[in-house]
């Protein structure tokens, strides 16, 4: 296999490679000058940190091949997602990444979960240059980070341009305002294409960039009315898009751009599954492919052996156990896919009632794309936890009236059965979804008194215990200007834990089971 992907590097530059060997005006041989630029790209890993030694293998694989310049990228939001990222606050991922040895990167949403500080710091030591064209700290006329990033590869210079998701204002809102609610950082959601464009010309018109490549952290989710592909419509002079953020994976699409030009974006999915390949030919062809990490027979020994000693160093802390189970705690189906994002699960029931309990509240809620992954049946450590609940959100008891609630089971479970970020897990409350009519009925709530289900009364208020997610973008924003009761610092994993360990005695038992019938679901 090794001897295959060097022979099909070798013919992918064959046509760039001469036999002169002449020097050009900056010292470099003609065939020198004249190989191909291969971008390797990687996004939204979250953790996932077994790929790292394959994706440095392969680099190096082509590096030795001498065939084409090689580049490697991260687009963002690697520091949390798994237990490795919760224990160190993101510490023992960039540890992992500094040994890499990337090029460029861009950062992501997730880079803020443990403050602006924090990502500030360990992309400082990271040691790797930096693009982000929209984020400033509040105030500021020049961003954090460079709007772009050019390098040279023989007789041509890139240059590569940052873009982050202005909703990062509202998922990450914690990490953007300060204790007394002042703005510290600004995306510019507003200015964002124009920011771009004013990248891209000063490279292009100033610098003399050949070539200019997006490093998009934006995606396709269209929040806040922006996208990846609405940002080429709206530029022109990007020549190429790396895109990221959507979890999606796109070897290759088309998107005309503000002249009307065809440019390439593509994505690479999430959790290392691919590793993106953006190729840029000697005569400027630009083409893009993803390969499965499992298809790479490349491994690098250098950065394997930090991750594995990553992982020792983080085994006492996530192997300790909490608690037992006979059963599994399921979030999602066998194939990956998110089960929370269209339907009730036992692991839902479990995590809403750790919070609705431990907060003492009458109601506990969950966005679906909270969870993440499945706790298997035996003994559940402290690393399962973090597994399942990665993102840093603290609990607050929030006041919210019985027409809000009414109107945020409606809004979230408008696409069931299809999945939906926003679909509620939930505690002390159960309803019918109607997927026909898109309709909700026969909402009831749990009476703690009397422990029997009431109607749900619309005039009425009712303590809802929940994520600081609900103030960043969850549950579509509809409960963001809710009456704070109650706010604390404990992460959503701290009061599961707290529940599974001192509340149930250290044992699951019978309850959670299977899924408790608080989400009916009609066709």
């Amino acid at each position: 296999m090794k001897h295959v992907l060097v022979t099909l590097l070798m013919a992918t530059a064959a046509l760039s490679l001469v036999s002169c060997t002449k020097n050009d005006s900056n010292g470099q041989s003609p065939a020198e000058a004249q190989k191909s630029i291969v971008i390797l790209f990687e996004g939204d890993t979250h953790c996932e940190v077994d790929g790292y030694s394959r994706f440095a293998g392969l680099r190096d694989a082509m590096q030795q091949a001498d065939t084409a310049h090689v580049v490697t990228v991260s687009l963002g939001d690697f520091m949390v997602g798994g237990a490795l990222g919760a224990i160190s606050k993101g510490s023992y991922i960039t540890d992992i990444m500094r040994s890499v040895g990337y090029d460029i990167i861009t950062i992501g949403n997730h880079e803020f979960d443990y403050g602006g500080d924090n990502m500030k710091r360990l992309l400082g030591q990271l040691g790797v240059p930096v693009t982000c064209a929209n984020f400033y700290d509040y105030g500021a006329v020049k961003p954090v980070y460079a709007p772009y990033i050019i390098r040279r590869y023989g007789n041509k210079s890139v240059a590569f341009v940052g873009a982050l998701a202005p909703e990062t204002m509202q998922l990450q809102q914690h990490a953007f305002y300060g204790q007394n609610g002042q703005l510290l950082y600004d995306l510019h959601p507003e200015d964002l294409y124009q920011l771009i464009q004013q990248a891209v010309d000063k490279a292009r018109n100033e610098e003399g960039a050949d070539y200019v490549v997006l490093l998009s952290h934006i995606g396709e989710k269209e929040a806040m009315g922006v996208s990846s592909h609405k940002l080429i419509a709206a530029t022109r002079g990007i020549d190429a898009v790396i895109d990221s953020h959507s979890h999606t994976s796109v070897e290759g699409d088309r998107v005309k751009n503000a002249d009307g030009n065809a440019i390439i974006i593509t994505q690479a999915g999430a959790k290392m599954l691919n590793i993106g390949k953006m190729l840029i030919a000697a005569d400027g062809n630009i083409s893009t492919s993803l390969i499965a990490i499992g298809n790479i027979t490349y491994d690098s020994q250098r950065v394997a052996a930090v991750v594995d000693s990553v992982k020792r160093e983080a085994k006492a802390v996530s192997e300790k156990v909490i608690c037992t189970s006979e059963y599994e705690l399921t979030v999602a189906a066998t194939n990956g896919k998110p089960l929370v994002e269209h339907e009730e699960t036992n692991g839902g029931d479990l995590v809403t009632d750790a919070l609705r309990i431990e907060m003492n509240a009458e109601i506990g809620l969950h966005t679906g794309n909270s969870f993440v992954k499945n706790i298997a049946a035996g003994p559940i450590t402290y690393g399962d936890i973090v597994a399942m609940l990665p993102y840093e959100n603290s609990m607050s008891v929030i006041s919210v009236t019985g027409q809000q609630l009414l109107d945020l089971l409606t809004k979230c479970t408008q696409k069931t059965p299809e999945n939906d970020w926003h679909f509620p897990q939930v505690s002390g409350i159960r309803f019918t979804v109607h997927t026909s009519t898109h309709t909700v009925t026969n909402v009831e709530i749990l009476d703690k008194s009397s422990d029997s289900y009431q109607p749900l009364d619309t005039q009425r208020t009712y303590a809802v215990a929940i994520s600081s997610y609900y103030k960043g973008g969850g549950f579509y924003n509809m409960l963001k200007d809710c009456p704070v009761m109650r706010a604390t610092t404990l992460m959503v994993r701290d009061v599961v834990i707290n529940y599974m360990s001192k509340t149930l005695g250290g044992k699951l038992g019978e309850t959670y089971r299977k899924p408790q019938g608080r989400i009916t679901i009609e066709n």
